[in-house]
């Protein structure tokens, strides 16, 4: 039982239960707009965590400073913000430009987290990086058919762009997140900031509401998948983990989320990935397991 516990058994898991979100995402969007699907994930995700939680973290939360309670909403916020944008990007652009786009947050964690969380990133988790970003940016043109970007439209640029606005507010939740995990439960503070995110989302879909129709009942299946697997499961996981490890080791891992998003849409889209699908995807695996492969020596290197 003890390896359930292990972070990187966790992030494994997390990052299998994530990779479903692209696919639940294109389904709801066939019934709903994107910021109502975004505003639903989030919902669904914290009416099944409530019932369990709810009484706990509330008192949790308000025991906590001031200080630290505002980083608590200033990450529900920075969250519903990267899923509204996110989402709004895969109606835009292809499911493997998106996914991998908005998995570069590793990057912009490691240039700003030795400035906000004053931590320290080794050297051989630089190169583990690099090498995933250089992965990252071989999948990049696979899927849009080479450095050809006078051949796309300015629709996929869009697209494209708030996957990667995506990214960075993924940082800014995974870095203002990361100050004040270790002073409240995991569950009381995943429970919290998904509410404030739901209601950063809700409150951005609002707008939307005027343009009802009856098929938006048929989304609802959808958008309780997203907010049980992808959501509850995976990015749960993913802040049990974070707990235990620096931010950039877990934002590295993540970068596993577009093979599993790229894998699933060959299958259930029929996108098939080509041959810098598979470079790259190499590429992003072999940065990720460098990583935590030096990651002790790391460790020891800075105690």
């Amino acid at each position: 039982m003890k390896t359930l516990n292990k972070p990187g058994l966790m992030l494994f898991i997390g990052i299998l239960a994530v990779s479903t979100a692209s696919l639940f995402i294109r389904e709801a969007q066939g019934y709903l707009p994107s910021t109502l699907v975004a505003a639903g994930r989030l919902i669904f995700a914290t009416l099944l965590l409530v019932p369990f939680t709810g009484k706990t973290a509330w008192k949790d939360f308000i025991s906590l400073p001031a200080g630290q309670r505002l980083r608590i909403v200033l990450a529900g916020i920075f969250l519903g913000v990267h899923f509204l944008i996110w989402i709004k990007s895969l109606e835009l652009t292809k499911v493997a430009s998106s996914v991998i786009l908005v998995t570069t947050t590793p990057i912009w964690v490691a240039l700003f987290s030795p400035l906000f969380l004053k931590e320290k990133v080794a050297k051989n988790v630089i190169l583990g990086l690099s090498i995933a970003m250089i992965g990252i940016a071989i999948l990049f043109i696979g899927p849009t058919g080479g450095f050809q970007f006078g051949a796309l439209s300015f629709q996929t640029l869009f697209g494209n762009f708030l996957a990667l606005a995506g990214a960075w507010m993924a940082a800014a939740y995974t870095m203002v997140g990361r100050s004040v995990r270790d002073q409240i439960d995991l569950r009381s503070y995943v429970v919290i900031v998904y509410g404030f995110a739901a209601l950063t989302a809700g409150i951005a879909a609002i707008p939307d509401l005027g343009g009802y129709t009856s098929e938006w009942i048929n989304g609802l299946p959808w958008l309780f998948l997203l907010g049980l697997i992808p959501q509850v499961i995976g990015h749960t996981l993913f802040n049990a983990a974070i707990r235990k490890m620096d931010a950039v080791y877990a934002s590295i891992a993540l970068l596993g989320e577009p093979i599993g998003s790229i894998i699933l849409a060959w299958i259930f889209l029929h996108e098939m990935p080509g041959k810098f699908d598979l470079l790259g995807g190499l590429c992003v695996l072999a940065g990720i397991l460098l990583a935590f492969l030096l990651k002790k020596t790391s460790q020891q290197d800075r105690s």
